[in-house]
């Protein structure tokens, strides 16, 4: 493994009034000219959200308030590329909207365009599981507003069904539906109920 990989990173998904998505056109290799959710890699002892904040004012002049994450990527490209991606929901607090020498071109892109850009394989993932683009367009499956708060899901499969001794009450051990939602910190954990 190369030293300092995986690289960790954290990037923002930004709407503005009129719900359009901020992107950046890329100005350095690798995906040169291809467009991408504002963001770069976190500092030593640096939260997720000021990293965010700090790269995407470096990046756009904006000043942004960081939300809440919306979910983590990963990217491995053996043996040069392994990069953690952290992506959260931010709004625009102040600033002006300029390019730096990392993007080349910044600007708000309307939802029904993002699909016509050239984007980066892992910023079009984003954005379609975020609903913006591909098959789940228009429906969107997480908003600021709405969004659950998580890392990544972890199913929780810890109830071991035992066959009593005594006579049946109707319940059985057969197949497992999925039940009530529980949020824990960042972890999303769903449980298991009996049929």
């Amino acid at each position: 493994m190369s030293d300092g990989l995986p690289r960790v990173g954290s990037a923002l998904i930004v709407r503005d009034e009129a719900n359009r998505i901020l992107l950046g056109k890329r100005n350095k290799d690798p995906q040169r000219g291809n467009w991408v959710l504002p963001g770069g890699k976190i500092h030593a002892f640096e939260s997720i959200a000021d990293a965010a904040a700090r790269e995407l004012a470096e990046e756009t002049g904006l000043k942004v308030e960081v939300q809440h994450q919306f979910r983590v990527y990963e990217v491995i490209n053996a043996p040069q590329e392994h990069r953690i991606v952290i992506y959260s929901w931010a709004k625009v607090v102040g600033g002006d909207l300029r390019a730096s020498d990392d993007i080349s071109e910044v600007k708000f892109v309307a939802l029904d365009e993002l699909g016509d850009l050239p984007l980066t394989p892992l910023v079009r993932e984003v954005l379609a599981d975020a609903g913006y683009i591909g098959e789940k367009f228009p429906r969107l499956l997480e908003t600021p507003g709405a969004a659950v708060p998580r890392l990544f899901a972890m199913p929780i499969a810890g109830a071991i069904c035992r066959r009593s001794k005594r006579p049946r009450t109707g319940k059985t051990c057969g197949p497992h539906r999925i039940g009530p939602v529980y949020v824990q910190s960042s972890l999303r954990f769903e449980l298991a109920e009996a049929d």
